[in-house]
């Protein structure tokens, strides 16, 4: 579920993850819309930070129960828009796991996967860099904060 208006600089990527089986859910993109997966787009608005942004979409557009987005937040520059910044970060669910529910929610056409699937199946994932991201993520050695995904 992608928000129409993407015309302000600066965007937020959520990665919707299940912790306990190290999955995240993507949805299909591109004109084929087969093996492409990207994370959905939400516009950032003024004044608004990355994670109020991912709530407001995911809580209120989506209607996803309670969740919690990780201190680890990836940044990199939009393709589409070279003065605005992509905030990528994860976000769990609140209780022990989502709903089934979840992947309807997101995206009717949405898919659990992990790192080695998307691999294994060379799928291509956008943002290139979210394999590397979430592989860290999942390993402990990333950072809190901030960091460049570029």
């Amino acid at each position: 579920m992608n928000d129409a208006h993407l015309d302000g600089y600066d965007v937020v990527r959520p990665v919707v993850i299940d912790s306990s089986k190290r999955m995240l859910l993507l949805i299909p993109y591109g004109p084929d819309e087969e093996n492409c997966w990207t994370l959905p787009t939400v516009s950032m608005r003024s004044g608004e930070t990355c994670r109020r942004a991912a709530t407001r979409h995911l809580r209120k557009a989506a209607h996803l129960p309670a969740l919690r987005i990780s201190p680890l937040i990836g940044w990199l520059s939009r393709g589409d828009a070279p003065q605005g910044v992509q905030y990528v970060l994860v976000v769990r669910s609140a209780a022990e796991s989502w709903p089934l529910s979840v992947r309807f929610a997101l995206a009717p056409e949405a898919c659990w996967w992990t790192t080695a699937e998307l691999r294994s199946a060379d799928a291509l994932v956008e943002p290139a860099e979210l394999l590397d991201f979430m592989d860290g993520y999942w390993e402990g050695w990333l950072p809190d904060g901030e960091i460049s995904l570029e």
